[in-house]
């Protein structure tokens, strides 16, 4: 495998965890499926058990955006050292 095929998978990846970031939230399914909408001790503890939820949503999201930069981070960095050696391979050939 090329350093310019690997950067590829590199963003791909990236890009996946990107449009996970995003579409994680959609995973909730609300405070009422918790029971959160009745009264009493019971609904209590579903909206805390939603919030939970919530927050747990929210903070892997920004996980998942995070990685997601360092992966496209990654491919660039391996871009510019692929093409590094494409110069000094260039370079070689033309000394005599």
């Amino acid at each position: 495998m090329r350093l310019e095929d690997l950067a590829h998978r590199l963003d791909s990846a990236g890009d996946e965890l990107a449009g996970v970031s995003t579409t994680l939230s959609l995973v909730d399914p609300g405070a009422r499926a918790l029971g959160a909408d009745a009264a009493g001790g019971l609904a209590r503890a579903g909206r805390d058990l939603h919030r939970l939820l919530a927050t747990a949503l929210t903070a892997r999201g920004a996980e998942a955006a995070a990685h997601g930069a360092r992966l496209a981070e990654t491919a660039h960095a391996l871009r510019q050292v692929a093409a590094g050696y494409r110069g000094a391979e260039e370079d070689s050939r033309a000394m005599p």
